[in-house]
């Protein structure tokens, strides 16, 4: 199997702060104060073992996510709950796409077959998912989809959710419905159709929101969770996580207002491109997607001669045309010095 490929990839030399990491999207700045305190205050538990049942971790990411505990399960990280997702007895997988990586990662990880429908349209518009799917959806399939969509920013609406659900109802089939952006899009949540829907599964992380990659702390909402959750290894997840997760439905408003900045900066941020002649697809996350309309390969590597890091979009299919990036947004002074770094290497490349 091939490695998956992602973002984040600070650790080429001996110090990884040397690097202005636009490839990973995470909260700018790291994680907020609280989170460092909580971090402080689960020093006292390293000498413990964690509860191997993770019923603390439960509970605080069960009251913030507004649902029964017996719904939700903790996971070392938003990877390790696709993983668990895949193992939901289904016979094959089927990815909207572009997606993550992962998806098909842990499908061919557990010998299932996998097959991609791209939903995005050559107008750059995204189809609905129900639609894409249908010709050709098996019965006793897992069907993968990210909303905000990575690395596109679209975020599907309710009824296109719904839709998907009958559709997989009809055919034997479960929706895995990838939220981990779902904490920069305050009430696009569909996490609460778990209630009602055994065919639902969703998956989620705290890693961007709260600017925590480091610490792992993902969970996965369904009906079957804590079955589901009877495949993980013991002790899942760290007290570092575990903390944080207890932490969790005291901060809402912080998080609702960290939410609220990134939106502002991700519509200034992408106005600054277009600036540049860019082509900027529209986003509801902390990310933007970008057509260059060149090879992008010289943009990147001269941006990296200058410490930054961008996503290279060649594993992401439909925009595999190596002329896309995925662009992390982050604070508005970062932005606009990236803003007149582009433009320069764009410049320079025309006069060449």
């Amino acid at each position: 199997m091939n490695q998956v490929t992602h973002g984040g990839n600070v650790w080429q030399g001996d110090d990884p702060s040397e690097w202005l990491d636009y490839s990973a999207n995470i909260r700018p700045g790291g994680a907020p104060e609280w989170v460092k305190e909580a971090l402080q205050k689960a020093m006292d538990n390293i000498s413990y073992y964690p509860a191997t049942d993770m019923h603390r971790a439960r509970k605080g990411l069960a009251d913030y996510l507004e649902l029964p505990e017996t719904y939700v399960q903790p996971a070392s990280g938003g990877a390790s709950a696709i993983e668990l997702a895949t193992r939901c007895g289904m016979n094959q997988v089927l990815l909207c796409a572009p997606c993550f990586g992962e998806y098909k990662g842990a499908a061919l990880k557990m010998g299932l077959p996998v097959e991609t429908v791209v939903l995005l349209q050559k107008d750059r518009s995204i189809a609905s998912p129900a639609e894409a799917v249908k010709d050709t959806l098996q019965e006793r399939t897992l069907i993968w989809l990210c909303s905000p969509m990575n690395p596109t920013g679209h975020t599907f609406t309710r009824q296109e959710i719904l839709d998907l659900l009958n559709l997989a109802r009809e055919r034997l089939c479960r929706v895995a419905l990838d939220e981990a952006f779902i904490d920069f899009c305050p009430g696009a949540s569909n996490r609460d159709l778990v209630k009602t829907w055994p065919e639902l599964i969703v998956t989620g992380s705290m890693t961007k929101i709260l600017g925590i990659p480091g610490v792992r702390l993902g969970y996965l909402c369904s009906q079957d969770a804590l079955q589901l959750g009877s495949k993980c290894l013991p002790w899942e997840l760290n007290c570092f996580a575990e903390e944080v997760a207890l932490q969790l439905p005291f901060h809402k408003d912080e998080m609702l207002a960290d939410a609220q900045q990134s939106a502002l900066r991700t519509q200034v941020f992408s106005e600054g491109l277009r600036s540049l002649g860019l082509t900027v697809y529209p986003s509801s996350s902390n990310f933007v997607l970008v057509d260059l309309g060149r090879d992008a390969e010289p943009v990147i590597e001269a941006l990296k001669e200058k410490k930054i890091l961008v996503r290279r979009c060649m594993d992401f299919a439909g925009i595999d045309d190596g002329k896309h990036l995925r662009l992390a947004v982050k604070d508005d002074k970062t932005n606009l010095n990236f803003l007149i770094t582009l433009k320069e290497i764009l410049t320079c490349a025309e006069n060449h």
